[in-house]
């Protein structure tokens, strides 16, 4: 029947935007409206994918943001909704003419959203670059929100039946957010190998919800940064077990329609979703001990069977544990100071951990087809060489294929740099 009780050190160890999608418009007198794009920028736009185009290959821009170039790409994306697919290591962006939609739409990736300090800094920063390219005032609307929360010691999770142990509701009671979104939620399971690892409902949904092991998602992911952001929230790998993430994702259709009674209706101004943020959470996961009439309420919500008692799901009592998930919105959560660099720092790590793996790798296999090349220059057998065997033979051979190719090493290494969004050394 899965784990009846929370155990006193089930926390919350994060919690946040993972995922936030943005339309731009014009605007006039600051309302957003459908105009076409100055033709001098499409020009550019045109000449910049031409380049793309003829290379099969993303090609280097003038336009820079947080200090990396955007690199257009060949094709557009959405079928044919947007003409133009631009992208940094920070953020994806779609430009069209502005003829039927929006001129611009853009995907903050989570590794720029957790690296800022909040969620208003980095919006602001990416207003401030979209009307400088686009030389024009914009109006940012909400399209899409992922919120998250990650929670320490929640024991059993695995354990957990989806449809015996999840409650989803098709109608909220009272006041507090009460858009009709709410189907019973089809429940998925998901793995990785042969281990369960979460839980998906409503996957293809207006609104959905995954339920998943943390912990075991980064071994393949890569963003060990997390590991660095619970540590500093009393998180500690060897007795803190997995961590487990409840990530709701909000749609536009969704969005466009949540209200709460006298205070707003639909959140369209991307500026108002820091406020809302509680809100939003509510909605999704319910307040601890119920709406105002104490009705438990939460589009989901993790429970505990009662069926002896009340044959009624949608009234058996709250999981302990989710009355954490329940929390995870109700105070601040700021970042710990240069938290930005430390994201940075990991991934940089990654990277390079992953670049020394596969030229090792390539250096092994190459190695076997030149066995007989290395044991001549070093002299000794292939069994007993070594790296630097081969890094003398591969620097003679390197340099040779470079000055065929009339190709120069440092000016590689630069034009891969802007490439791959690495920052440049002075």
């Amino acid at each position: 029947m899965g784990n009846e009780t929370a155990s006193p050190s089930t926390w919350v160890v994060n919690r946040g935007i993972d995922t936030l999608v943005v339309n731009a418009f014009y605007t006039d007198n600051g309302k957003p409206i459908k105009q076409e794009m100055a033709s001098l920028l499409a020009r550019q736009l045109d000449e910049w994918k031409r380049a793309a185009q003829a290379v099969s290959e993303p090609v280097v821009t003038d336009w820079t943001f947080n200090g990396l170039a955007l690199l257009m790409h060949p094709g557009g994306a959405g079928q044919g909704q947007w003409q133009w697919l631009l992208k940094t290591p920070d953020i994806t962006l779609y430009l069209s003419g502005g003829k039927w939609n929006g001129v611009a739409s853009v995907r903050f990736n989570a590794q720029y959203l957790w690296s800022c300090h909040n969620s208003f800094e980095a919006i602001t920063s990416v207003h401030t670059f979209l009307k400088d390219i686009l030389q024009d005032e914009v109006f940012l609307q909400l399209s899409e929100v992922h919120l998250c929360a990650d929670i320490a010691g929640w024991h059993g999770v695995e354990q957990l039946n989806q449809q015996r142990d999840f409650v989803s509701r098709s109608r909220k009671r009272g006041t507090h957010l009460e858009p009709d979104w709410g189907f019973d939620a089809k429940a998925e399971k998901y793995a990785y190998g042969l281990h369960s690892s979460g839980f998906d409902f409503s996957k293809r949904g207006a609104m959905s919800c995954t339920i998943y092991d943390k912990t075991r998602e980064i071994q393949h992911s890569g963003k060990e940064w997390f590991y660095d952001l619970w540590r500093s929230r009393g998180w500690d790998e060897t007795t803190g077990g997995s961590v487990w993430r409840v990530e709701f994702k909000f749609k536009r259709e969704v969005l466009h329609e949540l209200k709460q009674d006298g205070v707003f209706h639909g959140i369209e101004d991307v500026y108002e979703l820091p406020g809302r943020l509680p809100l939003l959470w509510a909605y999704a996961a319910g307040h601890v001990g119920g709406d105002e009439q104490g009705i438990p309420d939460g589009w989901l919500r993790c429970v505990v069977p009662s069926e002896e008692r009340d044959k009624n799901r949608t009234r058996w009592p709250t999981h302990p544990a989710w009355q954490v998930v329940q929390k995870a919105f109700s105070e601040p959560a700021e970042q710990p100071e240069h938290f930005g660099k430390m994201v940075r720092k990991r991934w940089r790590e990654r990277n390079i951990d992953r670049g020394i793996e596969a030229v090792i790798g390539y250096a092994t296999s190459l190695a076997s087809w030149v066995g007989d090349e290395l044991m001549a220059d070093s002299g000794v057998a292939l069994w007993d060489s070594d790296l630097s065997d081969f890094l003398r033979w591969f620097e003679r051979e390197g340099q040779a294929y470079l000055d065929r190719k009339e190709l120069h090493f440092g000016m590689e290494v630069l034009r891969k740099q802007t490439k791959f969004g690495v920052e440049a050394s002075a």
